[in-house]
């Protein structure tokens, strides 16, 4: 219980007392020296709202009713004496104190300016501004439903005009950290519902007591079903090394001490300048208490631009060792605690080396005939992909060459051996329940994992005899029901052909797609696949690789895209989730494909860009987009 220092009363919650102290604050604040809490918009008349405000948070005061819509019923007054329209009325709920990357990050903030966290990282720590006259009457505090903000708006990309303001970051030789801007899309990353994962991780960290195990389903009539109000505080009633570990700590020990294994044979075998991982220092890095943390920063952020994991049914205490890696040390890389130094560029080289000697171990056989035992596979080949798009994200050559000319090569080589360039749906999405959701889930990671491989000369695109994956909507549907309602409000969409068959059809169209069944069905991760498919033919067209593909053919699959992709942006659903991840800049890939083209006919030798040498460095590249942008409309 907590009492209040000034009177007798007694609260619950920590919460509820301060809002008691706040009441008495304000009453105890002489009525001549009070300010007014808020104003007609219209007429500006000024009104004394005593209930509103704590600590710029709206706390809803039930005993004050009678008094809260007082400016708001005179506001409709007003308006219709003056022929105005009505202001909107206030947003409930709490409102917004921490800072944005704190906010967006969903991680506790300490409200300075800037606060430790943003100070410790060297980031920019910026909070909502003050209201505007826009905002809704009445609510004076920040905002705690604003818009997601465009990608465009974002303080780490530049500020240019389109199209090519994106690749013009991510090609600039001067950024140094997150060229990806995989950091950023956190801000504009749609609010997940944490609940699944809060229970997952519940029953992942209950500790395995034999006896305990003994007694079946039964009860446990004194273990805490209500969660706290923080995940902190939550995490901490488990301890890291228990009696009887939990099944999660004890797989998170077992990653610790096979990484110290692996940094010691990397040492041994070609990287005297390092030293081997310290267990130790490991630890502080991987404590229960930043589970939450990491694996929320990481489908937030980074999950955007490679959504092959299916947040809706990941369970952090059933997934590989490698995967959990994966996750956890790209969202530590958004979300590192002040007080942990342990993340360094060397613990990601091991994590990567680590990840891809049990790609190198898997058996090369094709896949089975059960997706089911394709599980532990498809989690390794997860993980070895997050791996790749964290580390080719630095701004270290030698891991991009590392990236492409050996552990992108492995992967190609592995998922085809495993059959999954020919692997289809057995069931089309349908009405079901949740363990034929569940099943059909499970079948479309690996139609993910197989979208995935587009480089030439490691794998030609014609070669992905696999159907395209869901869209976004379908595959962040929460539950088997939100699924079903999708698909019945579907029931008109053509099916989607395989990967090989779009692109086919395309290079064989006529200007004008729109008359192809399935074109209408193509969401903006279909068209960003397909953007990509087609920079990939221009390049091995452009470089004499496929002599009987002229440049005009895909010029104007080009022009047939970019009518397709008009028509899908204009969908409301689709734009809902366009400023998310890669999708958002595909209309840039459209714009550097069409530059390519019409250069790469003019044969100008003069661009070091169209040398076909391979290069891992980005200045090239950077050049000739810089020159592009001047170009373009």
């Amino acid at each position: 219980m907590f009492q209040c220092p000034q009177c007798d009363k007694s609260y619950q919650r920590k919460t509820h007392l301060a809002r008691h102290e706040a009441t008495l604050r304000w009453t105890n604040i002489p009525k001549d020296t009070q300010q007014p809490a808020s104003s007609c918009p219209i007429c500006k008349k000024s009104f004394l709202k005593p209930y509103a405000f704590i600590s710029s948070v709206v706390v809803d005061m039930p005993f004050l009713t009678p008094h809260r819509e007082v400016t708001r019923r005179h506001a409709k007054l007003c308006a219709a004496k003056h022929n105005q329209p009505c202001p909107p009325a206030a947003r409930p709920g709490r409102k917004r104190k921490s800072c944005e990357p704190c906010f967006a990050a969903k991680v506790s903030c300490d409200r300075n300016a800037p606060c430790s966290r943003c100070l410790s990282l060297g980031r920019s720590c910026t909070f909502e501004g003050p209201s505007t006259p826009s905002e809704p009457l009445g609510d004076h505090g920040p905002s705690s439903a604003s818009p997601s903000p465009s990608i465009d708006t974002i303080p780490g990309l530049p500020k240019d005009d389109p199209p090519f303001g994106f690749l013009r970051h991510f090609t600039n030789p001067s950024v140094k950290k997150d060229r990806l801007a995989i950091g950023e899309t956190a801000k504009c990353s749609m609010r997940r519902n944490l609940e699944t994962l809060y229970s997952n991780l519940e029953d992942a960290l209950i500790p395995t007591d034999p006896i305990m195990s003994l007694l079946g389903d039964m009860r446990m009539p004194d273990f805490p079903l209500q969660l706290p109000s923080t995940s902190d505080d939550y995490l901490l009633q488990f301890p890291p090394d228990p009696l009887f570990p939990s099944k999660l700590s004890s797989q998170i020990n077992e990653i610790m001490e096979e990484l110290v294994e692996t940094s010691k044979s990397m040492v041994l075998d070609n990287m005297p300048n390092h030293e081997p991982l310290d267990i130790a220092d490991l630890a502080c890095l991987f404590e229960v208490s930043h589970i939450y943390a990491f694996i929320s920063a990481f489908f937030h952020s980074l999950h955007w631009h490679l959504p092959i994991v299916h947040f809706p049914t990941f369970n952090p205490g059933d997934v590989s060792k490698p995967l959990l890696l994966a996750i956890f040390l790209s969202g530590a890389a958004y979300t590192t605690p002040s007080d942990v130094t342990t993340l360094s560029p060397w613990l990601f080289d091991v994590a990567e080396e680590y990840i891809f000697r049990k790609i190198s171990n898997l058996p090369v056989t094709s896949s089975p005939e059960d997706p089911g035992d394709l599980i532990p596979m498809a989690q390794l080949i997860q993980a070895a992909l997050i791996m790749e798009m964290f580390q080719f994200g630095r701004d270290d050559m030698q891991t991009r060459r590392r990236i492409r000319i050996i552990r992108h090569p492995c992967l190609v080589s592995t998922i085809r051996s495993l059959g999954m360039f020919q692997l289809k749906r057995t069931t089309a999405p349908k009405e079901c329940d949740d363990w034929t959701w569940r099943k059909l889930v499970a079948e479309e990671v690996y139609g993910f994992l197989t979208v995935c491989f587009k480089n030439h000369p490691a794998l030609s695109v014609f070669e992905m005899n696999c159907h395209l994956p869901w869209d976004t909507e379908l595959w962040e549907a929460e539950n088997a029901s939100c699924f079903s309602k999708i698909i019945i409000s579907r029931n008109s969409e053509a099916l989607l052909p395989p990967l090989r068959d779009v692109i086919s059809q395309l290079l064989e169209s006529p200007v004008v797609p729109l008359s192809i069944p399935w074109s209408r069905s193509l969401s903006a991760e279909h068209l960003l696949m397909l953007i990509y498919a087609m920079n990939s033919l221009a390049f091995q067209a452009r470089t004499g690789l496929l002599r009987y593909l002229p440049l005009d053919t895909i010029r104007r699959a080009a022009v047939a895209w970019k009518q397709m992709w008009d028509t899908a942006i204009g969908s409301p659903d689709q734009k809902k989730y366009l400023h998310l991840g890669y999708p958002k800049h595909a209309e840039e890939l459209w714009w550097l494909l069409n530059a390519t083209l019409d250069i790469a006919s003019k044969r100008d030798a003069s661009l070091a860009y169209l040398d076909n040498t391979a290069t891992d460095e980005l200045g090239n590249l950077n050049d000739f987009i810089q020159m592009c942008s001047r170009g373009a409309p």
